[in-house]
């Protein structure tokens, strides 16, 4: 087998963790441990979700975002082929499988970043996808700091590859604004927002405008970062999508009605056809980004934050000339021409980034689209997770020249963190042996 080898380092601008127990047991203070778990509880290793107060059965150990999804040192195909078709509990899962332990584990995690030639990281959480959901601002405030405390913790591993990206709970601006100034001071390099409606509120509103001039204050980057959506817009919606739940039950998902997130309606609709496929990872993440860059670009929002750094994550690339172009379009329309808003395509490329993924092969063959902007992600370790050298050899694939490579996978997110460079890792190494956690015995 050939050696895979590099000559630059590599920035993985989004990477996973999955929150443990010990952000609710340990970093939650000690008289809030219980009100914080009853408005919302779903760390890795419990069988129990809570959101909102109401408890329904999770998953731990099947949950795609907490088992071993992408396994480094095998190949993107081999992974992809195992999930779902691997019993949890078995020895043919834990042999084959198994649950990734750096997503929790530091030490575990920059052994899995050499063997994926991955030089530094910014990690980002997995189960705070329902963050925006939560109703209690107090309990979301309270959480958002017990997590970036522990995120803080495990950096410390490696503070010169491993950097943590806050979090920040909208439903009180007052007290976000107390928390990005707390992370700040810490170090964090950028906080991660998902584009969706917080109670009702779009963080384009004017309400939130004091914590944006904030955070452009402190330099921090914006990262706005998709998730999963998934929970049914409507009662009539959720009849149709959970036809076997009794309806007068007084706990389970299909309760929490919100419509929160554009995407929603993709799963909505396809749950609704009985069709037991996900949908929401290939196009739900997409339709939220092309959302807020759509928002934010035809309203001029990002004038009011000139200094302001965005980045868009995990929600592919390949659709951003597309955007740029039919928002410079319109905006040529005379019935537009009484507001005075700034060049989309200008403001792009001054002010914001955006994540691509190893397979997005539409983004090699546009390079010069995405050399100034484009923020390599493995997404590790979820499902559609994949290391360096597989972007670099699809990049080779179409020609892109080396010094657009460098810029691709790792200067570009440097410079928009304002984080130097250390490059660790110039070739895979040959005896590499992946740290899983087993799960015979725990089922």
């Amino acid at each position: 087998m050939t050696t895979r080898r590099k000559s630059f380092p590599v920035f993985d601008c989004d990477s996973h963790v999955v929150e443990p127990t010990e952000i609710w047991n340990e970093y939650v203070p000690k008289g809030k441990r219980e009100y914080v778990k009853s408005h919302f509880y779903n760390p890795l290793v419990e069988h129990i979700k809570v959101l909102n107060g109401r408890a329904y059965p999770y998953s731990s150990i099947t949950a795609i975002s907490s088992t071993s999804s992408y396994v480094p040192g095998r190949s993107s195909e081999e992974n992809r082929k195992n999930i779902g078709s691997l019993v949890p509990g078995t020895a043919e899962y834990d042999e084959k499988g198994g649950q990734v332990a750096a997503t929790w584990n530091p030490h575990a995690r920059l052994k899995d970043m050499d063997m994926m030639g991955i030089d530094q990281v910014m990690i980002f959480p997995s189960h705070m996808v329902y963050l925006p959901l939560v109703r209690d601002p107090e309990a979301a405030t309270v959480l958002t700091t017990a997590y970036n405390d522990w995120a803080y913790d495990y950096c410390q591993a490696d503070t010169s590859r491993i950097f943590p990206c806050g979090l920040l709970a909208l439903q009180d601006v007052d007290k976000a604004i107390e928390e990005l100034r707390r992370i700040a001071k810490r170090g964090f390099k950028a906080v991660a927002v998902r584009p969706v409606l917080w109670g009702g509120r779009y963080p384009t509103f004017p309400e939130f405008d004091p914590l944006w001039r904030e955070l452009e204050d402190l330099g921090l980057v914006l990262g706005m970062h998709t998730f999963p959506s998934s929970e049914p817009l409507n009662e009539d919606m959720a009849r149709r999508m959970r036809p076997d739940l009794d309806q007068t039950a007084t706990a389970g998902p299909w309760h929490e009605i919100n419509a929160y997130s554009p995407g929603q309606m993709v799963q909505n609709v396809i749950d609704a056809m009985g069709v037991p496929v996900s949908a929401t990872s290939n196009i739900g993440f997409i339709v939220e980004a092309e959302t807020w860059l759509t928002i934010v670009l035809m309203t001029g929002w990002l004038a009011k934050f000139p200094k302001m750094k965005a980045a868009i994550l995990e929600s592919n690339a390949g659709w951003l000339p597309v955007v740029l172009e039919k928002a410079e379009t319109y905006l040529k329309f005379g019935f537009m021409r009484s507001v005075d808003i700034p060049d989309p395509v200008e403001t792009f490329y001054n002010q914001c980034f955006i994540a691509f993924e190893g397979d997005e092969d539409p983004v090699f063959r546009m390079s010069d689209v995405f050399e100034d902007v484009g923020l390599w992600s493995s997404d590790y370790p979820h499902l559609d997770g994949a290391d360096a050298w597989e972007a670099i050899e699809r990049m080779q694939h179409w020609n892109v020249p080396e010094a657009t490579q460098a810029k691709l996978m790792g200067e570009n997110a440097r410079k928009a963190y304002g984080i130097e460079p250390v490059l660790k890792v110039t070739e895979q190494p040959t005896d590499f042996v992946p740290t899983l956690e087993k799960t015979v015995g725990r089922i």
